[in-house]
């Protein structure tokens, strides 16, 4: 079954000039993306990857100087205003910063988009109390955004974002200014938003663990270009920029300090190699490091090892020290590699 998109950039790129000096600054570089309906969609990139500007034009807040970006096949770069205020009504979205209303309750906060709707008082108050029980806070109403902690001010503009029943809600760093655990929480109502309503999120974060435990495909934003794009499980399982490898290497327990890799500390052989194996799928559970150790005439030593499940599958690994004779040893890697299990030498004696 083909999967449907609901957002398609063509060969997009997008320039600004520099108010001091007049330069042309290539923000976005012949972008091409098809995000699927009801998807999560990450995009990742340090700041100045161009990042807020790509999401700006999912919802024409910024336009293309080149190519086009379609919503629901429908070009969005020359939709006449009307139509693209109406578009724009099926595009929640939110931001590091809540940009809530200080002098509004949060019931008048979330009501806001739909104040001048033609919807009655009634509905407006039903549709504003049943969004706040949905982001879990049914009993905030009537408080004051100077009352609320980072992510219960975040869990407000979630809630003013779906007000209008959108198709997408765009994320742009909605998680940078909260702490690890309230991270957490944000990332899970997300999900469950997603699951229940079906509803596509656009993620824009310089989080590596965003994309992991939210995002179900990703894209690598560097210097305005895509440097790699997939689907999540399989950029993580293989890599194949240095960026990439970089972003990864922040959620990963496999990476060892370069302090340790440069020190005595692990103390190689002669004939020694110092592996990060990475498993895949069902290869996670096999008795890998036994099979070479009853086959060859190696020792492994474990120096760390890691399993985590993504998007439902396993994907772990571990880094050891092959030691024996060279022929064993790299008999062992062979081996090792026949099995369809990703290697990397990190270092040699």
């Amino acid at each position: 079954m083909t999967e449907e998109n609901i957002i398609t950039f063509d060969h997009v790129s997008k320039e600004f000039t520099r108010a001091d000096s007049k330069e042309k600054l290539q923000v976005l570089k012949n972008i091409n993306l098809k995000i699927h309906k009801g998807s999560i969609f990450g995009i990742i990139g340090y700041s100045g990857a161009g990042k807020s500007t790509l999401i700006r034009c999912i919802n024409g807040i910024e336009l293309p100087d080149t190519g086009k970006v379609d919503f629901e096949d429908i070009e969005i770069n020359h939709m006449p205003k009307k139509q693209l205020r109406e578009t724009r009504k099926e595009m929640g979205m939110i931001f590091q910063q809540f940009n809530l209303m200080p002098s509004r309750t949060v019931f008048e906060n979330v009501a806001l988009p739909i104040k001048y709707s033609k919807q009655s008082q009634q509905q407006i108050k039903d549709k504003v109390l049943e969004l706040l029980k949905i982001v879990g806070l049914p009993d905030k109403a009537d408080a004051f955004p100077s009352t609320l902690s980072g992510g219960q001010k975040q869990r407000v503009a979630i809630a003013r974002a779906l007000v209008n029943d959108p198709k997408v809600l765009l994320c742009d760093e909605a998680t940078s200014a909260l702490d690890p655990q309230t991270t957490e929480d944000i990332i899970q109502l997300l999900r469950r938003l997603n699951h229940e309503l079906d509803i596509t999120i656009v993620v824009v974060t310089h989080e590596m663990q965003v994309i992991e435990e939210l995002c179900d495909d990703v894209a690598v934003l560097d210097k305005g270009k895509i440097v790699e794009q997939g689907d999540v499980y399989s950029v993580f399982v293989d890599p194949k920029t240095p960026l990439t490898k970089k972003f990864i290497a922040t959620t990963s327990k496999l990476n060892l300090p370069d302090e340790v890799l440069n020190s005595n500390l692990l103390k190689l052989h002669d004939n020694d190699l110092l592996v990060k194996v990475t498993y895949i799928s069902s290869k996670a559970i096999e008795p890998l490091i036994s099979a070479i150790s009853r086959k060859f005439n190696v020792d492994a030593n474990i120096i760390v090892g890691d399993i985590k499940i993504l998007r439902g599958k396993p994907l772990g690994g571990l880094v050891i020290i092959l030691s024996g004779k060279q022929s064993d040893v790299s008999g062992a890697l062979s081996y090792i590699k026949e099995k369809q299990v990703r290697t990397e030498v990190l270092a040699s004696a």
